[in-house]
């Protein structure tokens, strides 16, 4: 499945001609909810036929652009399981639809010809990070 969610990526936006998040949800009728969420970040819900993405309003857009990234992922590719993203797990679940998810938020917000670029002129993880707006922990999780 892995090898397939850069692909599923690729033909995502090339079908949209877009990689806005937002837009890609509006086209997909995905739902994206702001609302109080505690400590969770973020989560996917598939309710009677209908996908909807609750995001903590309280995030700071680096991290609320990943957690949209990353719900969006459980809703292409998990679609019928519902899915919470907690925060103290960002990057160590071990459960494959987390990770997952977290692959298909990799490869939606860092783009390889650009990472290419950023690599040959010797930029470290934070600048890179810092180049595409993402966590810096999203930019090593690129590289795996």
């Amino acid at each position: 499945m892995m090898g397939d969610i850069k692909k599923t990526v690729n033909q995502l936006i090339n079908k949209y001609n877009s990689n806005d998040l937002y837009e890609l949800a509006s086209f997909l009728d995905i739902n994206i909810i702001n609302m109080e969420l505690g400590s969770s970040l973020g989560m996917y819900r598939y309710i009677k036929r209908n996908k909807f993405i609750f995001l903590n309003n309280n995030l700071d857009e680096i991290t609320k652009r990943f957690v949209l990234a990353h719900e969006l992922g459980h809703a292409i590719l998990h679609t019928k399981n519902n899915c919470f993203y907690l925060k103290h797990n960002t990057f160590v679940k071990t459960n494959c639809f987390e990770v997952e998810a977290n692959k298909f938020a990799a490869e939606i917000l860092i783009d390889d010809e650009e990472l290419e670029i950023c690599l040959k002129n010797g930029y470290t993880v934070e600048q890179i990070a810092s180049y595409f707006q993402v966590l810096p922990e999203l930019v090593e999780y690129k590289f795996k």
